[in-house]
């Protein structure tokens, strides 16, 4: 029963928001040492669930567990933890926008379709207009197109963990193919940033492989990813445009941008906006329009009332 205790401690927390509003103040602040109530709480919020559920997950940045999405990526990296096969009550990391940085922390409920490619997590300090940092307790549906990884964080007697591939092929999705997507858009693909890697990925990668003399095998396998790289870092167009999840603004690229579009389209089928993944100036005029529809302040930045506003979470 130990998965299960961990979900039934983090389903206990359901609903408890920090106070006051916008503080990060929580009881998990205080709790874990030495206190960081105040600070960002998602993964405060996991260290919590697991060691109330008697199951802590050790001394890893502190004696209480992390308070860091990214160290704890990299640890359980390191520990050789990453899993591509999760089962409930394992970690699943967040990367918003594919730009290689752990964004957030939650535990892993259940699959919600049969193709995997939906998921349900328990986290904390989200909210259906700010991913990141909505100050609450909630049960999230989320797209596996965004999940840097899975962790099974070695704290269960069934310590199973299915190998992470280290090639990226045709079929997989999330965080990392969304990143080979930006170096294929950066170096002048016109390319979907979706976080999915399909036949027009794999098209433009045996492109990109053949014009850089390697074999087309259409597979991100480590000697192309670092090709990719070094050309997109060449490339004038570069990090600056990659934004957070949670404020998004004309040049702006990424699976973000792509649900920004997908839905701005649901709310005026007349608008047939193309979807990209860029924040152009057409998609810029179009959240200008809405926003102006909506009664907020029409200035072209995609923040967490707009976000409210399309339903996007």
């Amino acid at each position: 029963m130990a998965r299960q205790d961990v979900l039934n401690k983090a389903q206990s927390q359901n609903g408890v928001v920090e106070r006051p509003p916008g503080s990060n103040k929580t009881e998990y602040g205080l709790w874990y040492q030495p206190s960081l109530n105040g600070h960002k709480w998602c993964a405060m919020f996991v260290s919590w669930v697991f060691h109330h559920a008697g199951h802590p997950l050790g001394h890893i940045q502190t004696k209480n567990g992390i308070h860091h999405c990214q160290a704890a990526h990299n640890y359980y990296r390191e520990k050789g933890k990453l899993t591509s096969n999760p089962e409930p009550g394992d970690l699943v990391i967040y990367d918003w926008t594919g730009d290689g940085y752990a964004d957030h922390i939650g535990i892993f409920i259940k699959w919600n379709n049969s193709e995997k490619t939906v998921l349900e997590a328990w986290e904390g300090n989200t909210s259906t207009s700010n991913n990141s940092d909505g100050g609450g307790v909630m049960k999230r549906i989320r797209s596996r197109n965004l999940v840097k990884s899975f962790i099974n964080p070695g704290v269960y007697s069934d310590n199973r963990v299915t190998p992470v591939a280290t090639s990226i092929k045709k079929g997989d999705r999330g965080s990392k193919v969304a990143q080979i997507q930006k170096y294929l858009y950066d170096i002048g693909y016109e390319i979907e940033i979706d976080g999915w890697f399909g036949s027009q990925t794999e098209a433009f990668l045996k492109e990109f492989q053949i014009k850089n003399t390697m074999n087309a095998s259409g597979i991100a396998d480590a000697v192309t990813i670092g090709a990719l790289q070094g050309e997109a870092n060449q490339m004038s167009v570069a990090r600056s445009k990659f934004v957070s999840g949670s404020y998004l603004r004309r040049g702006a690229v990424g699976f973000m941008v792509t649900e920004l579009q997908r839905a701005l389209n649901a709310k005026d089928s007349r608008l047939n906006l193309a979807i990209t993944g860029n924040f152009d100036l057409v998609t810029l005029q179009a959240v200008k329009a809405f926003q102006t529809k909506s009664k907020l302040v029409s200035d072209g930045i995609v923040g967490p009332m707009t976000f409210g506003k399309l339903g996007i979470s």
